[in-house]
């Protein structure tokens, strides 16, 4: 299977007419240049000769935001023209029949979609990390955190757009769609450590980009996520006009037999111009990660056709590991739900219980205060009619601190209380 993904990265352009129709209306003009060796002229006269339309000018942002026109039906070709591009410059023979139109597939549309937002994707790169700004050691960190998942120095940016331009083309051929945004789902991104030597030496995650949101592969219905980073060695440098750089002249010292005197050599973390895919599963409750290293003797580019394998690969395992953790999750939300349940139900018996206890011992209060209320009446109105035999002098007396009396013991009698008092139902109705 490797074999075939790696035979269909690179192809010819078209012969056929309505086959290079298709491919103008998958790939951006630039890109078709670029992969079939031909000048965006050359591949204008050419759809020009065979009366094929060409997508007009921001034609491809507008697809990358899913506003772009219908792609138009490819007209029928004219008496006279060739429905094939001819191998070798010539006079071009009559063709004795006519092509009749056909409408574009669904399959074709929807690559075409894909296609067009990876490359967009790429453009936001060129666009943005251009004019970002470049730390001591020599890499983009832009402000635009919504790009690619991608950490690349100045010197390396070519090749990171030269990869991912082959890699994308490669998922698109395979109807594999590459995205940041996945409406509905919750993704989360892998941190990479970039060191080409996992053991080495050398620190710089504080001093890493990061994105807001993982890069997005979708193999079908699942997600892929990855990142792509220039790799890191950890080398004699020196600092010059706020960058640093190798010093080749300490290197060659170190290697050397003379090392000796250079016990303390400043080094520094330093881009080496290879690059590290790392492929991993975006689900929290999948595990699944996959690194394809560059080498002196083995680029990424030629290891793409493993990348797709390997995810293609991962698909059955990605799958059980979520229908394992939606089958817990289920089970876990069907006991929360019990215990739940029993808690509610405990709680509803402890407030009742709360309220009956509360309203019963404020009654019986209640009840005390009537009789002490019916005993200090009765205290006053006796002792009024005590006074009243006394002398005037005295009755006054007598009365007058009788009525201090009821001032200091006025308050809520029992009646009040009674009038405020709640039962039992009431008390929970309250709440």
């Amino acid at each position: 299977m490797s074999e075939n993904l790696q035979s269909s990265i690179f192809q010819t352009l078209p012969e056929d007419r309505e086959a290079l129709y298709l491919l103008v209306w998958r790939e951006p003009a630039e890109r078709i240049a670029s992969l079939h060796n031909i000048s965006i002229e050359g591949l204008a006269r050419r759809c020009a000769e065979l009366q094929i339309p060409r997508p007009l000018a921001g034609y491809w942002k507008a697809l990358a935001k899913g506003a772009a026109p219908a792609v138009p039906t490819l007209p029928a070709l004219k008496k006279g023209k060739m429905a094939k591009i001819p191998k070798k410059a010539g006079v071009i023979a009559p063709s004795s029949t006519v092509t009749l139109p056909k409408p574009l597939p669904p399959a074709t549309r929807k690559q075409a979609t894909i296609t067009g937002n990876g490359y967009a994707l790429i453009n936001d790169l060129k666009t943005y990390l251009r004019k970002a700004n470049v730390t001591e050691d020599g890499y983009y960190k832009p402000a635009k955190k919504k790009l690619l998942d991608l950490n690349v120095s100045d010197t390396g940016f070519d090749s990171a757009i030269d990869f991912l331009s082959r890699f994308f083309d490669a998922l698109g051929k395979q109807s594999y769609r590459v995205t940041l945004d996945v409406p509905g789902e919750r993704l989360h991104r892998a941190d990479i450590d970039i060191k080409e030597d996992p053991k080495g030496e050398g620190y710089r995650w504080d001093n890493l980009w990061r994105p807001y949101t993982p890069s997005i592969i979708c193999v079908g219905d699942m997600h892929f996520a990855f990142n792509l980073a220039e790799m890191t060695e950890y080398v004699p440098a020196k600092k010059v006009k706020n960058r640093y750089v190798r010093d080749e002249q300490m290197s060659r010292w170190i290697r050397g037999k003379n090392s000796a005197p250079f016990l303390h050599v400043s080094k520094h973390t330093l881009p080496t111009g290879r690059f590290l895919l790392q492929l991993y599963s975006p689900y929290s409750s999948a595990k699944w990660l996959v690194q394809f290293r560059q080498t002196k003797q083995c680029g990424l580019i030629s290891q793409i056709p493993k990348m797709i394998l390997a995810m293609q690969d991962a698909v059955p395992l990605i799958t059980r590991q979520l229908e394992e953790a939606r089958i817990k999750a289920e089970e876990w939300r069907i006991q929360y739900e019990r215990e739940h349940a029993i808690y509610l139900e405990k709680e509803r018996i402890r407030r009742e219980e709360e309220a009956y206890n509360a309203s019963r011992t404020e009654l019986k209060s209640i009840m005390v205060q009537w009789a002490e209320d019916k005993r200090l009446e009765q205290f006053f109105c006796e002792a009024e009619q005590d006074a009243a035999r006394l002398d005037e002098q005295q009755k006054d007396q007598v009365m007058e601190r009788l009525e201090l009396a009821r001032q200091f013991l006025s308050g809520d009698t029992a009646v009040e209380r009674l009038l405020k008092w709640k039962t039992p139902q009431e008390r929970l109705n309250k709440e």
